[in-house]
């Protein structure tokens, strides 16, 4: 499994569990800034807001839907924000939706899906809870370019945040997918500015809805 982190020593139960997560490499893209990204704004994150679960995924089909599997049953995380890169993007884009479809590409390890949909007799489409166009406009007050998408295209990325988002839907949680353009495009620091206020921001907005006692079990990270 995925080298899942935990940045507190002490599980409690009375904080909210957070899992980011970031991919690795595909191909066409030998270095992705999302595994970097996920991995720095949750070392970020105030030990005091909240327990932060990390892992940067292979961009992988059986891998994502097998860890994906994995994270939600094990840490049970009240809010999960996935970070991905989006080739050709020249913004951050807040995900709204995700798809119950499955574009056939390769993946890293050159293998092709098995399958037409992400989750076999489930809905067409999920939609985030979480507030994405108060998220933006928190951005945009730090002149940080970001949109608000309706698609999370058909690959990896939206494979993933549909699997989130139906986890969430069932357990009373929150999921929201972030694709970032590469780093010539925005700068390392400005990223990571944006990821810490959209963890920041979503922190809030769960606060709000009251709900962090809901479903929590203590099981420590798996770490392999």
């Amino acid at each position: 499994m995925a080298d899942v982190s935990s940045d507190l020593m002490t599980h409690d139960q009375a904080k909210p569990r957070v899992l980011i997560t970031g991919f690795g490499p595909f191909p066409g893209v030998a270095e992705n800034p999302s595994g970097w990204l996920a991995e720095m704004v949750a070392a970020a994150a105030p030990p005091t807001n909240c327990m932060i679960y990390r892992a940067v995924l292979p961009t992988e089909w059986h891998a994502v839907a097998s860890r994906a599997a994995y994270f939600h049953q094990a840490i049970r995380p009240r809010l999960m924000i996935h970070f991905g890169l989006k080739v050709e993007a020249t913004e951050i884009q807040l995900e709204s939706k995700a798809h119950n479809q499955i574009e056939h590409r390769p993946d890293a390890g050159g293998a092709h899906p098995e399958r037409n949909v992400v989750i076999s007799g489930c809905e067409e489409m999920h939609e985030t809870w979480l507030p994405v166009d108060a998220l933006a406009g928190r951005l945009q007050a730090e002149s940080i370019p970001v949109s608000v998408s309706q698609s999370c295209g058909r690959y990896l990325c939206n494979d993933l945040y549909f699997r989130s988002l139906n986890w969430a839907e069932q357990n009373g949680s929150d999921a929201l997918f972030v694709h970032v353009p590469h780093i010539h495009i925005l700068s390392m620091s400005t990223l990571l500015q944006a990821a810490e206020l959209i963890l920041q921001e979503a922190l809030h907005a769960v606060q709000l809805q009251s709900k962090f006692g809901a479903g929590l079990i203590d099981v420590p990270p798996e770490s392999r």
